[in-house]
């Protein structure tokens, strides 16, 4: 087992797209092609970043890849047109991807959007998003799974409870630890979690580490409890994954055979 199985390749800045309109595309590219042919295997885009294009790119150029996986962001407001948003979502995601199955719709309420904030602590209101959000995916055809993406424990506690919802993601790093405290829930509950930015995108990467190890600390940290399904972390250049790639198998290779868990119930992370 090398541990790559739980690598997540993301893409939203990964080359030009609305985040970066000016960025060098051609490391982004490389870097992708780099991560397929050491055995990364999925891949998390949203349609409205404007990156997918590249992926299709790559995919186009190196051809068919057994067992690769797209995992797709969905964001609509509560209380917002959910069918119409999540039907775009597809639409664009299959067509700009050129597939034309998606593994996981990733639903994710757009806080920005949201007019009523009270609502976001509202159990009723997330169950109705996350029920309704999936009843719409899955009315598509064109869907394997429906993920919940959580800015906080009631999202969590909402998905939890809803059938549809068979994976949890959240941003899950040393500067937002606080899905850690939620992952025996969610594993309890036979759900999966995703850790998503384990570098908070790039803050938390130590630039005066002189080892590669050094400077990606934080992933070790991110990869060390076993409940953590998978890592999604955008990689800009063949260099990154490289680096990404070789912790990722000493942190498997480190990993003891058993969690240690300290006297807060938590289990320790191995660093």
């Amino acid at each position: 087992m090398t541990g790559l199985e739980r690598l997540c390749f993301g893409t939203s800045t990964f080359v030009a797209g609305r985040l970066l309109p000016g960025k060098d595309s051609r490391p982004g590219l490389a870097a992708l092609r780099t991560a397929l042919e050491a055995g990364v295997r999925t891949i998390h885009s949203n349609p409205h970043l404007g990156t997918q294009w590249a992926v299709r790119e790559v995919l186009d150029h190196v051809g068919p890849v057994a067992g690769l996986r797209h995992l797709v962001k969905a964001e609509c407001p509560l209380r917002g047109d959910l069918e119409a948003r999540i039907s775009t979502a597809i639409e664009m995601s299959t067509g700009q991807l050129g597939i034309a199955r998606i593994d996981a719709v990733v639903l994710q309420v757009d806080l920005k959007r949201t007019e009523r904030a009270e609502l976001l602590n509202d159990q009723k209101a997330l169950r109705d998003f996350y029920r309704h959000g999936s009843r719409v995916a899955f009315a598509s055809g064109r869907i394997g799974a429906v993920y919940a993406y959580c800015h906080g424990p009631a999202e969590v506690r909402a998905a939890l409870r809803e059938e549809s919802i068979s994976a949890v993601a959240a941003q899950y790093h040393l500067a937002s630890p606080w899905p850690i405290s939620h992952l025996a829930q969610i594993s309890q509950a036979d759900r999966g979690f995703v850790g998503m930015s384990p570098l908070n995108r790039g803050a938390l990467i130590d630039p005066l580490a002189r080892t590669a190890r050094g400077r990606l600390r934080p992933l070790t940290w991110a990869l060390s409890d076993p409940r953590v399904e998978a890592i999604a972390i955008t990689m800009s250049s063949p260099e990154h994954v490289n680096e990404v790639i070789d912790t990722v198998r000493n942190s498997q290779r480190s990993r003891p055979s058993g969690p240690r868990t300290s006297s807060t119930g938590y289990k320790e992370a191995i660093l």
